[in-house]
C-alpha cells in the first residue's frame, strides 16, 4: 500500500503543502505538517480548506453563517478572518501527515 493508495481519490485534483504557523493547532494541524489538499469540491460548514483572502494564504476552518464566509482558526491566540475584498479557495484538506 502506498499513501497514494490510501489517502488520494484524485490525484489530479490532489496536491499537498507543508503548513506554517500555529493557527490551526487545536485541530492537530502542527507547523511542519504537510496537508494533503484535493482542489475543486465545495466546501461545507467546518471543512479545513486552504483559501487566498484578500491576496493573503491561509489554512482555516470554512464557515458560513448570515453575514456570509468567516474562516476560523482553531488556536484561540488568533481571531476569525472575514474576507474584505475577496476569497478564494484553493482546496479542502483531506489528510495531514507529520514526519517524526
Amino acid at each position: 500500500m502506498t499513501l497514494d493508495d490510501y489517502l488520494v481519490k484524485n490525484p489530479d485534483h490532489t496536491y499537498m503543502l507543508t503548513v506554517r504557523g500555529d493557527s490551526m493547532i487545536d485541530a492537530g494541524i502542527l507547523p511542519g505538517d504537510i496537508v494533503l489538499v484535493e482542489k475543486g469540491p465545495r466546501p461545507g460548514q467546518n471543512d479545513i480548506v486552504v483559501a487566498r483572502v484578500d491576496d493573503e494564504w491561509t489554512l482555516k476552518y470554512y464557515v458560513r453563517d448570515a453575514a456570509g464566509v468567516r474562516l476560523e482558526p482553531a488556536n484561540r491566540k488568533y481571531k476569525f478572518i472575514r474576507p474584505k475584498r475577496s476569497l478564494e479557495i484553493g482546496g479542502i484538506v483531506r489528510a495531514v501527515i507529520r514526519k517524526y
